[in-house]
């Protein structure tokens, strides 16, 4: 299909067609139509084009710029299909000459001088009743520009007046860029030049050609190239009648080179400002959304309508009761501690790029493309509202080993013959000794991203680990869809054998400590955290029963 066509069978522009189509179809003798000059490319053939497929008329289109109009209308029009003058003596009989039955004349090119002769044929024109059973002649009349509104509503009369300002919005131009084969493609960069190049090209079916088809850096960054095409051409000062500005989006839009050419930079950056926005805001809310659910757990105890959080900045306090409005500063203050490296330099990042957006600062390309990358590279760290998606249901299932320091809950995991994930392994990984000093978190992280990645291959996994403390527990839940079966493994033995067998951690006294740490925790933990998804299984060693591993 030739990119004219694609363009006129958009929703806006068909929309237009439309409304010329009814207007012929309720046998409306004459129908104007305001247009700017020179006319959108393609108008009359798309009209011509509607007509037939959908009211099987014949259209002409007849230029009259070069035509003597100071001659009776009726001959003149009539002369163009091939009817002679002689055969039409008035109006009437132009509109019931059965050569000119069903057929539809486009006509452009109005001499201004002749207004009031065109408005009288028009007017006597729409006076002679229509017939049943027959469609035409009809005129359709293509006003010309520069006309005042007393001189428009003279020469219309009380023809349908139909207008294309607005004939394009934002989506028609989205879906017209896809239908040539411009989509971006993954990654921000991608996703933000292509943004921009619709927003700044607008309306403008000519613009927007010319920009999908840059790099994304110059579509994010458009002026240099911009200014390049006005220095080429002398646009005029734009306006509506001439081509140059329309309405698009609920606003004037004015075309990008020739708004440049004026000084209307600011114009062309606040469009490009909208484009950055519309993109990065909301992937920038969804970094944030993502840590808050991530840890709310913990947030929950820190923010709520029984314990508000208020903060006093500029000599303002802002109380906040609902965690989930928490700003960037805010969750970075409360999770310091918590978050792993990752997830702190993408908190960052993402605080630094929404801050530079919400006060109408444009980003560079460099500063998309470091996001970008960053986002790719991370992009395990950034939850989605709906866990687990994409993932084949496979009837996995992910289980839990729940226990102390030197329970015994590897050698269970590892006879079970189930794909397991341990932090002590990936402590080992990090450190010959397995001891990692400090905040876990990061340790945490990538025993959450490895268990994710078994359960999105459709396997089971077990993730041993301590789990002693509520908030582990929901945290690491929380990877899994409702529909993914989760299991508690509760292991424990004597607390003498943890000793014997405790290594290190017998040194540092951890046996004791989360002995006595998982005696408080294992109601809870029996109880399966109170959720009616957690299937738990007690397999814990009594006393006179003997070690298990």
């Amino acid at each position: 299909m030739e990119r004219e066509v694609l363009w006129w069978s958009q929703a806006g522009p068909s929309s237009v067609l439309g409304k010329i189509a009814l207007a012929v179809s309720r046998k409306e003798r004459v129908v104007c139509i305001s247009s700017p000059y020179p006319r959108i490319s393609g108008l009359t053939a798309a009209i011509e084009r509607r007509l037939r497929t959908e009211l099987s008329l014949d259209s002409v289109s007849i230029n009259l710029t070069p035509e003597d109009q100071s001659k009776p209308i009726a001959h003149l029009l009539a002369g163009f299909l091939d009817v002679s003058a002689v055969e039409i003596g008035t109006v009437a009989d132009f509109a019931v000459h059965p050569q000119l039955v069903d057929r539809v004349l486009i006509v452009d090119g109005l001499d201004r001088t002749q207004l009031r002769r065109w408005s009288l044929f028009l007017r006597q024109l729409m006076a002679v009743p229509a017939e049943e059973t027959v469609v035409g002649p009809v005129v359709i009349v293509l006003l010309p520009t520069e006309l005042t509104r007393e001189d428009r509503s003279a020469l219309c009369g009380p023809a349908n007046l139909i207008s294309t300002m607005g004939i394009c919005d934002r989506y028609d131009s989205a879906s017209y860029a896809a239908a040539i084969g411009a989509r971006p493609a993954q990654g921000l960069t991608s996703r933000v030049g292509h943004a921009a190049a619709i927003e700044v090209a607008a309306w403008s079916r000519e613009m927007l050609e010319e920009m999908v088809r840059w790099d994304a850096a110059d579509q994010i960054s458009p002026v240099p190239l911009l200014d390049r095409i006005a220095a080429k051409k002398r646009y005029a000062f734009p306006c509506w009648e001439n081509g140059l500005v329309d309405y698009w989006d609920d606003e004037p839009a004015a075309h990008a080179a020739a708004a440049l050419q004026y000084g209307y930079v600011d114009h062309v950056r606040r469009r490009i400002w909208s484009a950055q926005a519309s993109v990065l805001l909301p992937f920038t809310q969804r970094v944030l959304r993502s840590l808050i659910a991530r840890y709310q757990h913990f947030l929950a105890k820190q923010v709520s309508p029984e314990k508000p959080y208020v903060r006093t900045f500029n000599g303002r306090s802002k109380t906040t009761t609902n965690l989930w409005k928490l700003e960037f500063y805010d969750l970075r203050e409360f999770t310091k501690d918590l978050l792993s490296p990752n997830e702190a330099n993408l908190l960052g990042l993402a605080s630094r790029t929404r801050n530079q957006v919400a006060h109408f600062d444009l980003m560079e390309p460099d500063d998309v493309l470091r996001f970008s990358d960053y986002y790719e590279a991370t992009i395990g760290d950034v939850d989605f509202d709906i866990p687990g998606w994409n993932w084949p249901r496979c009837g996995q299932s992910m289980t839990l080993t729940v226990g102390p320091s030197g329970a015994g809950k590897s050698t269970w995991s590892a006879a079970q013959g189930i794909e397991v994930v341990s932090s002590d392994e990936i402590r080992k990984e990090r450190s010959p000794d397995g001891e990692v000093p400090g905040v876990q978190s990061d340790i945490f992280h990538e025993v959450r991203v490895r268990s994710a990645k078994v359960l999105s291959n459709g396997r089971s996994v077990i993730v041993d680990a301590m789990h002693i403390e509520p908030d582990d527990r929901v945290r690491q839940l929380a990877i899994a869809p409702a529909d993914v079966s989760k299991k508690y493994a509760l292991i424990d033995r004597p607390l003498a054998d943890k000793q014997r067998d405790g290594g290190w951690r017998g040194q540092k006294e951890l046996v004791e400590k989360y002995h006595r740490l998982f005696v408080d925790q294992a109601g809870a933990v029996l109880t399966g955290d109170g959720r009616i998804d957690v299937e738990v299984i007690d397999l814990r060693v009594q006393k006179n029963e003997g070690a298990s591993g």
